[in-house]
């Protein structure tokens, strides 16, 4: 094998392995999730369409205290795996998304509250990801 087609074999190699561990890493936490508006739409979408996944009687939200139990809550019901599946989202994304626009959410609700130094810290801790989903909140109209 010449010396220019072995670097190259190896780094397709290399390649194909930090893409399979990025894979098994799983989804960003909620914290580094970034929402799309179009993921958002999908999410109204799916709330739109959910009392027809819901269950006669019961009304209780699940009570998860992490993604991935969401997820696993989420996963559980057949019901709702076919609504996601039907919305072009896995359960998992939703979850992470559901957790960081709630984060966003909490933000908006709240900074009136706080007076304009306390916001800038806040802000100032938040990573990224968490400034942008807030930002995009803030601008899509309240339904």
């Amino acid at each position: 094998m010449s010396h220019w087609l072995l670097r190259h074999t190896l780094a397709a190699f290399g390649l194909c392995v930090a893409s399979a561990s990025a894979l098994a890493a799983g989804p960003p936490p909620p914290e580094r999730f970034r929402l799309t508006p179009q993921l958002l739409e999908r999410m109204e979408a799916l709330q739109a369409a959910s009392p027809e996944a819901a269950r006669p009687g019961d009304d209780d939200e699940p009570d998860a205290q992490s993604v991935q139990e969401l997820a696993r809550q989420l996963d559980a019901d057949p019901r709702i795996r076919a609504l996601l599946a039907r919305h072009r989202v896995s359960s998992i994304e939703y979850a992470t998304a559901v957790y960081a626009a709630l984060h966003a959410g909490m933000f908006l609700a709240m900074e009136s509250l706080a007076d304009k130094a306390s916001r800038t810290k806040a802000l100032a801790s938040f990573t990224p990801e968490q400034r942008a989903n807030i930002e995009l909140l803030r601008r899509r109209p309240i339904k």
